[in-house]
């Protein structure tokens, strides 16, 4: 006669074999993401898509755009891996390459598309801008 504690052992063990494979596939599903590139300079802010619907850009402005958000969000992962320097000076230099990326993005803006640009850039730490819902106004 087999021993309990030997046959809740081979069970466990048994359950444990077939469920593990079940639930490493859910948490990738759940935890899947788009890669970075896809969701904006550093995996925040709007992608290409976005800007392009938001405002209006046309093929041309498009093309061009493209590589730059991608060489922006490649600077931005790489700067985040640098464990040479202290986080002050990652954010110092994360500042001074989102300046320069939208620098570069107004030049191929009309006037209006910069104007609007603008609008939809977060102000101040997390973004909080005077006068949206839930915000105090600037007075």
């Amino acid at each position: 006669m087999k021993s309990p504690l030997r046959s809740l052992t081979a069970s466990l063990a048994l359950l444990l074999a077939t469920a593990t494979p079940l639930l490493v596939h859910a948490a990738e599903a759940d935890g899947a993401k788009p890669p970075p590139h896809e969701r904006g300079p550093g995996g925040r802010g709007p992608n290409l898509e976005q800007l392009a619907a938001d405002l209006g850009l046309s093929a041309d402005q498009k093309a061009k755009l493209g590589p730059m958000l991608k060489q922006q969000a490649e600077q931005l992962r790489a700067l985040r891996d640098d464990a040479t320097l202290t986080r002050e000076q990652r954010m110092e230099k994360a500042q001074a390459i989102r300046a320069e990326g939208g620098k570069a993005i107004k030049a191929i803006l009309t006037p209006e598309q910069a104007a609007k640009f603008d609008e939809m850039r977060p102000r101040g730490p997390r973004g909080d801008r005077p006068g949206r819902p839930g915000k105090p106004d600037a007075n």
